[in-house]
């Protein structure tokens, strides 16, 4: 590879970067947090390209480049043209259920749930009540709870991925929705209605609501847990 090569792959590299992190595409694929160490990144890499650009003697015929060189601005080039989105219904079908944080402290320990009606819920703090203490603290209570919908030959979900660091780690959490026809794969939506009793305990299955209403909504700007 020329030098020359080097220092456009390292300059749209940067580019690319740079432009992830000032809008919210990078959401898509790592954590939040990433945001700054991206925009770094990206600039550092600009600057060394610039830098190189502006410096550098590049003495060889780019007429020699091997042809396999230029494959490496293939993932910049699908970036610009077909950014992909977020994980979702495709991926949930087919990625590992979350494995629920029990807490050491006995069922007696769960608070139980505020005030309100319906009590808006996240997705991990059902499957824990589920899970944790069979469902006590939401018996009788209805909850809310908002993802995008999956669904499988059971029956469709509530769902949402969550990530500790990036799309590669991540793990799908979901409720099953019964009484109610499925909005269409990858709609968000806000879903008000009951716990099953029995669902979910122990860890096993899924929890499941017994569906009152559901409302179709816009995607989150991060739509990872």
């Amino acid at each position: 590879m020329t030098r020359a090569t080097q220092t456009l792959l390292l300059t749209v590299t940067g580019v690319v970067l740079l432009r992830m992190a000032i809008g919210d595409t990078y959401l898509n694929y790592v954590n939040a947090w990433m945001r700054w160490p991206l925009v770094a990144s990206g600039a550092l890499l600009v600057v060394l390209g610039v830098l190189e650009l502006w410096h550098g003697d590049d003495e060889q015929d780019t007429s020699h480049v091997p042809r396999a060189a230029w494959l490496l601005f293939a993932p910049s080039l699908v970036f610009f043209l077909v950014a992909p989105p977020a994980l979702g219904a495709y991926f949930a079908d087919r990625a590992e259920t979350a494995a629920v944080e029990v807490p050491e402290a006995g069922a007696a320990d769960l608070p139980p749930l505020p005030d309100g009606d319906p009590v808006l819920l996240q997705l991990d703090e059902v499957l824990m009540r589920a899970f944790f203490d069979d469902g006590a603290t939401l018996a009788g209570r209805r909850i809310e709870v908002t993802g995008f919908v999956s669904h499988d030959d059971s029956g469709w979900y509530v769902t949402q991925f969550s990530m500790s660091c990036c799309a590669a780690d991540a793990f799908v959490m979901r409720v099953e929705a019964s009484g109610a026809d499925a909005p269409p794969d990858d709609q968000w939506v806000s879903v008000v209605g009951t716990h099953v009793p029995g669902t979910g305990m122990d860890g096993e299955g899924v929890p499941e609501i017994s569906v009152e209403a559901v409302e179709e909504t816009d995607a989150p700007r991060n739509q990872y847990r």
